[in-house]
């Protein structure tokens, strides 16, 4: 929507502590069991796999990387019963999830989030990027719809911390989460099928379908095409409208990706994709936040669609590997709410306040790359890139129980339009003695257009056309020394956001900001089959943009503004151990401090305030960890078991800058088995067992009111059992 006048907030609550414990002493059990139950060492030996990643835009071993970047195995996530971000990005040390309606959801890296409220009225870049096949999904003119891609039949997703600008560009101030899809496999035919049913706690039960086939259709040619329609079953009351478990949401959609080869030098790959997603209401509680209820008089139903696609080429020069990646990407969302409380904490007591909104933004991309191979002293990647975005948005706050007809309230329609060019290298170079130096960097160069009509209040307000741009530069130097199986890192990295528009009244313009990391880490091998990752960082946040809330009459409005300095220092450790052929464990811990450098002035109902230097920023908890479990077994009719335990924990957090809204920590116990017999695998997963009512986000009013509260939640205990059969 254009201009808000609530105060939506991130936020965590309600924890039991001792379930770390309870979840170290399962671990502590399992590992235990007699060999005797095990698979045998020549199935599974005690040497972890190395991972291969390409979050330099070239080929590299994970733990060669002068940074910090997790990887989530598409087959891992399907294996453990993984739906969608919730369930994924808890398993990354430093980064968590502000969770809201689908495709809404906020990502906060390393404590970055200036934003602490996701409808804030202003067209501002999300501070973390996601990206498809080297594709940027982010709008560069405002936050716009935040795909949640399905890991069904995924390669991988890599989470890359700390700045990117360097080679991703804006929108990656934080980081960045970088999907990669499985290609088409020329070699041999496959496919499968899976069946699955989700039922959750106090709501209801609902089926799934996932399809996938590869097929060779020569020696030089393969497609490759994936299917799904997902139900998330319902669990929220809405009394209202007397509708039980009303917030259910389905997703259906696939995507074709066909290679061919058609020289051995050259590759190409295209993608075509789409997805739409359907909510019966929305999936907040109201009141009592232990309670899965809520009472509008209506309910806030929704449909959004993505649609992608992308054509990327590689051609082998010998040497270097030329590629080129074009990509084109749309989003259209309509949505109806309810905001008959909104206005009832400003005094206007109306039966029924409806609000309709209706978005779309596309997006065009070319980059054109060349990069060295893997070996040789120098390793390097350099290219150019072009980005244009369009938008546009409508939405209306009506009394829809007015004796004469429906008036609108408010009536703002709004079109706006972002381009970016940019040119970036990034090398590494061996001088000997294991060591090595990196130098890196992106000049870009951005524009943007704005403008918003309609009425507020029966008012006017039609703003001018507003442009601006921007231009610079994010530069990157690293150095690493290689000592044995390990390795010491130190980096220096910077990145950026487009500046935007206040959507107002009256409209107003704010300047992009900027981030610099400085990080040093250790890479440690200290015995077969255990890694050990220490990772220390400092990030430096200048013209950081913020909300911030001015009143006009009776009414506060929202925007973003360039108000201030902010840092984040942290800790971050992740080990994987794998103990025995059968058993392996993973844990991670960040600790992090996100806070102001200066003085912030913005508004609490209905009188200006300063906020103090040192003020913690919204949506960042102090403390994060993840342990997880896996144990491998023999099973029934000589199937093998795979058994797997995640408890994970996220610490207190304060909502907004003003700390109107505070959190306490919750914990999250997960646990998961499956069977493979041949083509046949089966599987069981049992999420948030203990049925933890936490806490991910809040939608509230600028001045901490406790009359008006929206929590989301994250899921009650939910059971997924499913069946999948490999062609």
């Amino acid at each position: 929507m254009t201009t808000r006048m609530i105060f939506n907030l991130h936020s965590l609550a309600a924890a039991r502590p001792k379930l770390i414990v309870q979840a170290l002493v399962a671990a502590g059990l399992i590992s235990a069991l007699p060999v005797s139950a095990q698979q045998t060492p020549t199935e599974v030996d005690t040497v972890l796999p190395k991972v291969v990643i390409t979050a330099n835009k070239r080929v590299e071993s994970q733990r060669e990387v002068a940074g910090t970047v997790s990887v989530l195995q598409g087959s891992d996530l399907e294996r453990s019963g993984a739906r969608d971000q919730e369930d994924f990005l808890k398993l990354t040390p430093g980064v968590q999830l502000n969770r809201g309606d689908p495709n809404s959801s906020g990502i906060t890296i390393r404590g970055l989030s200036s934003q602490a409220s996701p409808e804030s009225g202003g067209g501002q870049q999300n501070a973390s990027g996601s990206y498809l096949e080297d594709v940027p999904l982010a709008s560069p003119i405002g936050k716009g719809m935040v795909a949640d891609i399905l890991p069904f039949d995924l390669d991988r997703i890599e989470v890359l911390r700390g700045p990117q600008g360097a080679l991703f560009g804006s929108g990656s101030l934080g980081g960045a989460v970088r999907y990669l899809l499985a290609n088409p496999d020329l070699k041999s035919f496959g496919a499968a099928l899976q069946v699955g049913a989700s039922s959750v706690s106090e709501g209801k039960t609902a089926a799934s379908l996932y399809g996938m086939v590869n097929a060779p259709l020569s020696d030089k040619a393969a497609l490759r095409v994936v299917v799904y329609d997902r139900t998330a079953p319902g669990y929220i009351d809405n009394k209202g409208t007397k509708t039980n478990d009303a917030n259910e949401v389905r997703q259906t959609g696939g995507r074709v990706l066909f290679t061919v080869k058609p020289l051995r030098e050259l590759t190409a790959t295209v993608v075509a994709s789409t997805q739409k997603t359907t909510q019966d209401d929305f999936s907040y509680v109201f009141g009592d936040p232990k309670k899965l209820e809520h009472d509008n008089p209506s309910l806030g139903r929704g449909t959004s669609q993505f649609d992608f696609s992308s054509l990327t080429v590689d051609y082998d020069l010998g040497s270097m590997m030329l590629t080129s990646v074009t990509g084109y990407w749309k989003t259209q969302a309509n949505s109806k709410g309810d905001d008959t409380r909104l206005f009832a904490t400003l005094g206007l007591q109306l039966p029924l306040v409806a609000r309709v909104a209706a978005g779309s933004s596309d997006a065009k991309s070319q980059e054109l790359r060349l990069s060295s191979k893997p070996g040789g002293a120098l390793s390097w990647v350099a290219g150019v890139f072009y980005q244009t975005n369009k938008g546009s948005g409508a939405a209306k706050q009506s009394d829809a129980s007015a004796a004469f007809g429906v008036v609108d309230l408010v009536d703002l329609k709004t079109t706006s339009e972002g381009t970016e060019k940019a040119a970036f290298f990034d090398g590494e170079y061996g001088l000997g003695g294991g060591w090595s130096a990196g130098l890196g960097g992106r000049v870009y160069k951005t524009s943007t257009a704005f403008q918003q009509t309609g009425t507020i209040f029966g008012g006017p307000s039609n703003g001018p056309l507003l442009a601006g741009g921007d231009s610079g530069n994010t530069p990157k130097v690293s150095v690493k020394y290689r000592f044995g199986d390990n390795l010491w890192y130190a980096l220096a990295s910077k990145g950026y956001r487009y500046g935007g528009v206040n959507e107002g009244p009256p409209q107003t313009t704010f300047k992009s900001d900027s981030l610099w990391n400085y990080e040093t880490g250790v890479r440690l091998s200290p015995a077969a089959g255990v890694q050990l990752d220490l990772t220390a960082f400092m990030l430096d946040w200048t013209d950081a943009q913020f909300t911030y809330f001015e009143q006009r009459g009776q009414l506060a409005f929202s925007g973003i503004g360039n108000v201030g300095k902010a840092s984040s220092t942290g800790l971050e450790a992740a080990l994987r151990w794998r103990i025995n052929p059968a058993f392996d464990v993973a844990a991670s811990l960040a600790s992090i401090d996100a806070k102001t450098t200066k003085d912030v002035k913005t508004l609490a109902g209905r009188a200006p305030v300063t906020i103090a230097s040192g003020a913690r920023l919204p949506g960042t908890a102090k403390l994060q960890t993840a342990l997880q479990g896996n144990y491998r077994f023999t099973g029934p009719m000589d199937s093998s078991g795979r058994f797997n335990i995640t408890h994970t924990h996220v610490g207190e957090r304060v909502i907004d800058l003003t700390a109107f809204y505070k959190a306490p920590a919750y914990d999250t116990l997960d646990l998961g088995v499956n069977f493979n017999k041949g083509n046949w695998t089966l599987a069981a997963g049992l999420s948030n067992v203990t049925d933890e009512r936490g806490i991910m986000n809040i939608q509230g009013t600028p001045d901490g009111s406790k009359v008006f509260q929206q929590y989301y939640l994250q899921r009650p205990r939910t059971l997924d059992v499913s069946l999948r059969y490999d062609f």
